[in-house]
């Protein structure tokens, strides 16, 4: 079964006030340039790819996993500004750390589907984890007929070569 994977990137309204810092400190310098340059990359460089069983965020060349059924809660942060935009902060728990996942497209709804994917998946480990009746080894009536036999052997109107001879093609 092929891996289901979404990937995501911060939203550029997410930076805008580095972004105004960044045009307001071009004539000092060029230090606006450096900063303007810096939070594009920071950007393109930031991406989440969540997938049927992990969450992961890959900055650069430093990435971190969370698995789906170690989730425990999502908090959502939102500035007013941010509000307005739609766009927020992911905070990911699980029962040791956190996952932050900044600027976001509609984080609520982010945040509802990867809670239900996370139930999801804890449903499927558990039913995976859940024993299997065990198939009969011998097709139906097979061991009716062996019981039959059986009795037959047992009241002496069947010899015990003859009840050896038959009673080996019931056996698996």
């Amino acid at each position: 079964m092929e891996k289901k994977q979404v990937q995501l990137n911060p939203e550029k309204s997410h930076y805008f006030w580095q972004y105004v810092w960044g045009f307001i400190l071009i004539p000092f310098f060029g230090a606006g340039l450096y900063l303007l340059y810096r939070i594009q990359k920071k950007r393109e460089n930031t991406v989440y790819i969540v997938t049927d069983d992990t969450i992961t965020k890959k900055t650069g060349s430093y990435s971190e996993n969370i698995d789906l059924i170690n989730i425990t809660n999502i908090t959502v942060n939102q500035s007013k500004f941010n509000e307005r935009f739609d766009i927020g902060t992911l905070r990911i728990h699980t029962s040791t750390r956190y996952l932050k996942l900044e600027g976001l497209k509609n984080p609520y709804g982010v945040s509802n589907l990867i809670l239900k994917a996370a139930e999801a998946e804890r449903a499927r480990i558990a039913e995976a984890k859940r024993p299997k009746p065990k198939e009969s080894q011998h097709p139906p009536g097979t061991l009716d007929r062996l019981d039959y036999l059986t009795g037959l052997w047992q009241q002496g109107l069947l010899s015990d070569e003859d009840y050896q001879k038959e009673q080996k093609y019931f056996k698996p």
